[in-house]
C-alpha cells in the first residue's frame, strides 16, 4: 500500500509538472480544433420557396410578430404605473441583460440548425425537443383568443364608418363619459355575461369578425414564404405610419401634454427600489418580443445559414422596444384630452382600470378620438382600427406559423404538406376561438391570458436558457474534469441562486427591511455561488491541468462550445458577419437563466382576476381550472418528451451533433 501511494504520488508530480510546461494557449488551440471536429456538418434541406427573399423581409417578418397589441395597450400604462420616465432604466436593462440575449438564441438555434424550435432544441438534447412543442402549444393558445380580439377590432372598424360613432361621448361629461363606452364594449359588442357560470349566446358580430381574421391568416400564409415576404413591407410598415399620424394628432389636442407628462415626464426614481418595478421590468420585455412561442426559432430558420444573426436579432428587438415608447405618446396623448374635455383625471381613468388592456383599446381611446370635433372622429377611428387591424395580423400569422413548422417536424404531422398543415390549425383554432366570442369570452380570455403569461412564456423562457447554457455537451465536461467536479459545481452555484431568490422574495414577508433582506440574500447566494467555483476548481484541477481550466470546464465549456458552433456555421463565408461574443455566453447561463428562474418564482399573484374587468361575484374555481390545466398540458407536453424522446424524433433524421 505505502509503495502504490508513493508511485502515484511520484506520477501526479510528473503530470503535474508536465502540465505547467505546457503553453495554456496551445491547450486552448487544441480544445479548440477538439471542439470543431465535433461539430459535424448540418445539411440545408430547406426548400429555396420556403425560405425569405431578403434579409430584411425577415428582419421585418419578426419586428411584425414582435409588435403587437401588448406594445400599445400594456406597455405604455406599465411605464405611467411604475415611475414614468424612471421605468425606462430597468427597461433598458432588461432588455440588454435579457431580451436581446435570448432573442439572439432563439434566432441562431433555427438559423444553423435549420429547424424550428421542437428539432432545433432536440438537436442540443434529443429528450428537450419538447420544449418546441410546448412553445407551439403557446402559440396555438395564444392566437385563438388573439384572433378573437381582433375580431372585436373588426367590428369597431366597421361601425367607425357610422355617421354617429356608437362610442361617441361628444358633449358627455363626468362618469357618462366613462359608462356609455363601456357599455358598448361589455354590452353591446361583447354581450358579457354577469358570471361565467351562466353562458348562453355567441355575440354574431364578433364570430364574424373573428372568421374574417382567421380567413385573412390562411389566405396570407397559403401564398407561401414569398408571398409573406412581400406582405410583411406592407403589414409591418403602413401601422408604423399610421401611428406616427395618431402621435402627431395627438400632440395638439388640448390636455395631450398633461398626459405626455404623465407617460415620461414624471421621474419618479424612490421606485428604483421596488422590486415589483424590476419584475414588471424584465416581464415587459419578455412578454413583448414574441420570445417562448416557436416564433423567432421557424423564422431563423428559413434563413441563409449564414446570416448575420447577432445583429439581426438585436435590431429586432430594438425596434419593438423603440415602437413601445412611440406608441405611449400616441395613447397618453389622448389619454390626456379625454380627461380634459370629460372633466375626469388621468388617476380617475387608472382606477377604473380603463388604462391598460382591452379596456385602454376599446372603451378609453375611442371615446377619446370621438371628441374631435368633424368627420374628424370618424377618420381617426378608423385609422386606430385600421392600425390596430395590421398591428395583430402580422402577430397573428406568424404564430399559426410557429405552430405549423413546429408540429411538421414530428412524426404525426410530417406526411402533411404546409398547406394542409395551415389548413387543419387554422380550422382548429377558428372553433377554439368561437368560445372566446360567447358571452363568457372575456373571462376565458382572461384567465387563459394570465395563465399562459405568468406561467407559460417564463417557464418555456427558462427551460430555453437552462438547456442550451447547462445541459448541451454536458458529458463532454465529465470527460474533461471528472464526474464530482461538475455536479457540485451545478449543485452549489444552482443552491445559490435558489437560496437568493427564496430570500429576496420571504424576509420581506418576515418583516425584515427590504435593504437588509436584500443584502442578505446576495451575500448567502454569492457564498454558495462561491463554494461550487471552489469545488470546480479544486476537485477538477486534476485532470483539467490548472485551476483557471477546471473553472472553465464546469462553468461555461458547455455553453461557450454551443457559442462557437454557432459562431462556426454564422461566419461561414461571411467574414464580415458579426460573431457571438463570449460574455454573451456568460451572460445566458448566469444572467439570463436565472432571472427567468426568478421570474417564474414570482408570477403567482391574482392568476386568472383582476386584470381589468373584475366583475362583483368573479368566481375563481372552475374558470381558473381551465388556466391551469392549459399550463399543465404545456408542462406535460415537455416532459412527455424528456421520458420519450423518439415521440418527437426528428423525421428527417439528421444525425446530431
Amino acid at each position: 500500500q505505502v509503495s502504490l501511494n508513493k508511485q502515484d504520488k511520484e506520477i501526479s508530480a510528473a503530470f503535474t509538472k508536465t502540465m505547467a510546461q505546457v503553453d495554456p494557449e496551445e491547450l486552448t488551440k487544441l480544445d479548440n480544433k477538439l471542439d470543431e471536429e465535433d461539430f459535424e456538418e448540418i445539411v440545408d434541406d430547406v426548400e429555396e420557396e420556403e425560405k425569405w427573399t431578403s434579409r430584411w423581409s425577415f428582419i421585418l417578418a419578426a419586428i411584425g410578430s414582435a409588435i403587437g397589441l401588448g406594445n400599445f395597450w400594456r406597455f405604455p400604462y406599465v411605464a405611467y404605473n411604475y415611475g414614468g420616465g424612471a421605468f425606462f432604466i430597468p427597461y433598458l436593462i432588461a432588455l440588454f441583460v435579457v431580451g436581446i440575449p435570448l432573442m439572439q438564441l432563439e434566432m441562431a438555434l433555427g438559423q444553423v440548425f435549420r429547424r424550428a424550435a421542437v428539432q432545433a432544441f432536440g438537436k442540443i438534447n434529443e429528450r428537450w425537443a419538447g420544449v418546441g412543442i410546448g412553445a407551439a402549444m403557446i402559440s396555438f393558445g395564444i392566437v385563438s383568443y388573439y384572433c378573437a380580439i381582433l375580431g372585436w377590432g373588426n367590428v369597431m372598424l366597421v361601425k367607425s364608418f357610422y355617421k354617429d360613432i356608437p362610442w361617441s361621448i361628444r358633449g358627455v361629461t363626468g362618469s357618462d363619459a366613462i359608462e356609455i363606452p363601456a357599455n358598448h364594449f361589455q354590452g353591446e359588442l361583447l354581450q358579457l355575461a354577469s358570471s361565467p357560470e351562466e353562458p348562453s349566446v355567441i355575440s354574431a358580430p364578433v364570430f364574424f369578425g373573428s372568421v374574417f381574421q382567421w380567413v385573412s391568416v390562411f389566405l396570407i400564409l397559403v401564398k407561401g414564404q414569398a408571398f409573406i415576404s412581400k406582405a410583411v413591407w406592407l403589414t409591418v410598415l403602413l401601422p408604423v405610419v399610421m401611428l406616427i399620424i395618431l402621435v402627431g394628432v395627438g400632440l395638439t389636442l388640448e390636455g395631450s401634454g398633461e398626459g405626455i407628462r404623465n407617460y415620461i415626464g414624471l421621474w419618479d426614481m424612490s421606485v428604483l427600489s421596488d422590486g415589483q418595478m424590476w419584475v414588471a421590468a424584465f416581464g415587459q420585455i419578455f412578454f413583448s418580443l414574441s420570445l417562448s412561442t416557436g416564433v423567432m426559432t421557424a423564422y431563423a430558420s428559413l434563413n441563409p445559414k449564414n446570416a448575420n444573426i447577432f445583429v439581426d436579432g438585436a435590431i429586432v428587438a430594438c425596434c419593438n422596444c423603440f415602437f413601445s415608447f412611440i406608441a405611449g405618446f400616441a395613447v397618453f396623448s389622448i389619454v390626456g384630452y379625454l380627461a380634459d374635455q370629460s372633466g375626469t383625471t388621468i388617476s380617475e381613468l387608472r382606477d377604473a382600470k380603463l388604462l391598460a388592456g382591452p379596456s385602454l383599446a376599446f372603451v378609453t381611446y375611442p371615446a377619446g378620438l370621438s371628441l374631435i370635433s368633424g368627420a374628424g372622429a370618424n377618420i381617426l377611428c378608423i385609422v386606430f382600427f385600421v392600425t390596430f387591424y395590421f398591428l395583430g395580423v402580422d402577430s397573428a400569422f406568424s404564430l399559426v406559423e410557429a405552430v405549423v413548422l413546429n408540429i411538421r417536424e414530428t412524426k404525426m404531422f410530417a406526411k402533411f404538406t404546409r398547406t394542409e398543415l395551415t389548413a387543419m390549425v387554422c380550422v382548429a383554432g377558428l372553433i377554439c376561438t368561437s368560445f372566446y366570442t360567447m358571452d363568457i369570452g372575456l373571462y376565458l380570455l382572461d384567465v387563459i391570458d394570465a395563465y399562459i403569461s405568468s406561467y407559460g412564456l417564463i417557464f418555456i423562457g427558462f427551460l430555453e436558457a437552462f438547456v442550451t447554457s447547462w445541459l448541451y455537451k454536458r458529458d463532454s465536461v465529465t470527460e474533461k474534469v471528472g464526474p464530482l467536479a461538475p455536479v457540485l459545481f451545478e449543485f452549489f452555484v444552482i443552491l445559490g441562486f435558489c437560496t437568493f431568490a427564496a430570500l429576496s422574495i420571504g424576509l420581506p414577508y418576515a418583516d425584515v427591511e427590504k435593504g437588509v433582506a436584500i443584502g442578505v440574500a446576495i451575500g448567502s447566494g454569492l457564498s454558495l455561488i462561491f463554494i461550487g467555483f471552489a469545488c470546480a476548481a479544486f476537485l477538477g484541477v486534476t485532470r483539467a491541468g490548472s485551476y483557471p481550466a477546471a473553472i472553465y470546464y464546469c462553468s461555461i465549456y458547455n455553453v461557450d462550445s454551443l457559442r462557437k458552433r454557432l459562431n462556426k456555421t454564422i461566419m461561414e463565408d461571411a467574414p464580415g458577419n458579426t460573431s457571438f461574443p463570449l460574455a454573451w455566453a456568460v451572460m445566458l447561463k448566469f444572467v439570463v437563466t436565472p432571472i427567468l428562474g426568478l421570474l417564474l418564482c414570482v408570477q403567482t399573484e391574482d392568476l386568472g382576476v383582476g386584470r381589468g374587468y373584475d366583475r362583483e361575484g368573479y368566481p375563481k374555481a372552475w374558470i381558473n381550472v381551465l388556466g391551469a390545466c392549459f399550463f399543465l398540458v404545456i408542462a406535460a407536453l415537455v416532459f412527455v418528451g424528456v421520458a420519450f424522446p423518439k415521440l418527437y424524433a426528428d423525421p428527417k433524421a439528421i444525425k446530431e451533433l
